[in-house]
């Protein structure tokens, strides 16, 4: 036993020693907040916990071509969701999903064709006092290209300490033309859920996110709308491009005593169901969920739920299809890498990656109403024809008449 420990010892110490030689002698300049240690430790990480198997050696070498951890991490995994962040991005991240952050006051999104999009800009705020609307497309934030960001990648750079400036380049389709905006900076209050009651005792909320609030919050509109007697619920996925897979799960458990909300499998372990959490009295009424193809991860572990356990109906279109998990691991310089560790398979134990959640009912908005975000402004209800599919699906449900429907 005494004979294999050190030969393992003496097997990492080659390894180690052979990258450190190996880097130093290609002469590879570290970026900032990318030092020796942070190199190693990202790649012991890829190695030991990402998804799939992964040569450290293959890492080290393309580190050493490339120059930069994202660039290797693009090329050797071929993974936008694993990346690193600097200590300046970690940070803002933490602000983010705790509810509350610096930034312009917008929610992004990424359509099909990697576009970062403007999603909903909320009243105030400075991107909406600046003139940003939904559907405008990011060119450049801070002078980089953002064709190809993540929606994470993205946001990072638009946050930031409260009176600091983001340049920023858009494009609007509407007018097909480009346009330039300074902002400045501002603490942002995210509220993640919205609602109000509809006809017929029918409530409607929107979730926009899932941050460490949106349980609390849902709960609490969710009172309000049961004191004015609520019968049935509406909830509106479409646009919300995920967030933390805890809060999914807590208001899932809102609606089920037990069973699942989804299964994980990683690479070194068989499948693991994560069921609900026992911590709510359950909510007895029905329930509709909205979604379309800018509704992905949370979003989709959610709307999968209430499919597959048959607790609610799914109207729309087939979402966006990420069914990958990310845990985020603090480095020593600061910095952290999200990591893809795990795949996640909805309460069916349906795998969605590159696929998506498949409605119950599909329903489409024009091609109008698509363009110019109509689901995120109350002043064109009258458009959209997913949440007027929705509200006589309900009416059915709950047996209102045709006459009074009408």
């Amino acid at each position: 036993m005494k004979y294999r420990k050190l030969v393992v010892a003496l097997v990492i110490l080659i390894i180690v020693g052979g990258i450190i030689g190996f880097v130093k002698g290609v002469n590879a300049e570290l970026p900032p907040d990318e030092d020796l240690l942070t190199l190693l430790q990202v790649a012991a990480l890829v190695k030991t916990q990402y998804v799939e198997p992964v040569s450290i050696v293959s890492m080290i070498d393309k580190y050493a071509e490339l120059g930069t951890l994202n660039a290797m991490l693009e090329e050797i995994l071929d993974d936008k969701y694993t990346y690193y962040m600097t200590p300046y991005q970690f940070n803002e991240m933490q602000i983010q999903t705790k509810g509350a952050y610096g930034g312009i006051g917008v929610l992004i999104g990424v359509t099909e064709d990697e576009k970062v999009v403007v999603v909903d800009p909320f009243v105030n705020a400075p991107g909406y006092n600046a003139g940003l609307r939904p559907g405008d497309e990011f060119v450049t934030i801070d002078g980089k290209d953002a064709r190809g960001m993540t929606s994470e990648e993205a946001a990072n750079l638009l946050r930031g300490e409260p009176d600091t400036v983001v340049k920023v380049k858009l494009y609007r389709p509407k007018t097909e033309k480009e346009y330039e905006v300074e902002l400045v900076r501002k603490t942002i209050d995210l509220p993640t859920v919205s609602g109000e009651m509809l006809v017929d005792n029918i409530g409607y909320v929107r979730i926009s996110s899932f941050n460490k609030r949106t349980p609390e919050e849902l709960d609490e509109k969710l009172s309000e709308l049961e004191q004015q007697g609520l019968a049935g619920l509406i909830i509106d996925l479409r646009y919300n491009p995920g967030g933390l897979l805890d809060a999914a799960i807590d208001i899932a458990s809102m609606f089920a005593s037990s069973g699942p909300v989804l299964f994980v499998e990683g690479r070194n372990g068989p499948r693991q169901e994560l069921p609900v959490n026992q911590k709510h009295v359950i909510k007895e009424y029905p329930v509709i969920c909205l979604v379309n193809n800018m509704s992905a991860s949370a979003s989709e572990i959610l709307s999968g739920f209430f499919k597959d356990r048959q607790l609610g109906l799914v109207i729309g279109q087939q979402t966006f299809g990420k069914g990958l998990v990310q845990t985020v691991y603090p480095l020593y310089g600061g910095g952290a890498l999200s990591l893809t560790t795990q795949r996640y398979l909805t309460a069916g134990g349906v795998a969605i990656h590159g696929k998506g959640v498949t409605p119950d009912i599909e329903e489409l908005l024009s091609e109008e109403a698509e363009k110019d975000y109509v689901p995120l402004n109350p002043e064109r209800r009258n458009e959209d024809t997913q949440l007027k599919r929705a509200i006589t699906e309900m009416q059915k449900i709950l047996g209102v008449s045709r006459d009074k429907a009408a």
